[in-house]
């Protein structure tokens, strides 16, 4: 093997590991408290998916409700439902992440017309 393909091979492994570090560090995976910290939440991988309940919060009755379901990706953005844990509604949705720490989380009705949304913190 000559050194311009040993060269080729190494770039190409070198590319190849720089993706799949960038892939596991846009993972959403892991516990995020909310915006006012009343809660944490779980997002956790259910089938092709991500998922998300309530693991902690200040209200103990909260704690296990799905908050996010079936967020599937859609480039660097998973879209499903969001489900306000208090009264149960449920909204269109979608999270991203704003770097390592930071989650954002937004529901929208009326077809996306009206949207709102809150930044989530990484707590592990």
């Amino acid at each position: 093997m000559r050194a311009s393909d040993l060269f080729i091979l190494s770039a190409l492994a070198s590319l190849a590991l720089a993706a799949q570090a960038r892939a596991a560090a846009a993972d959403p995976a892991g516990e995020w408290r909310i915006a006012d910290g009343t809660a944490n939440v779980q997002i956790r991988r259910c089938a092709a998916a991500l998922c998300g309940q309530v693991s902690w919060a200040k209200d103990a009755a909260m704690i296990g409700r799905q908050v996010l379901v079936s967020m599937k990706p859609d480039g660097d953005v998973w879209a499903g439902l969001v489900v306000d844990a208090r009264n149960g509604a449920k909204y269109n949705g979608r999270i991203s992440l704003r770097g390592e720490q930071t989650l954002r989380v937004e529901g929208c009705v009326l077809g996306g017309m009206i949207c709102g949304g809150q930044n989530w913190s990484r707590v592990r």
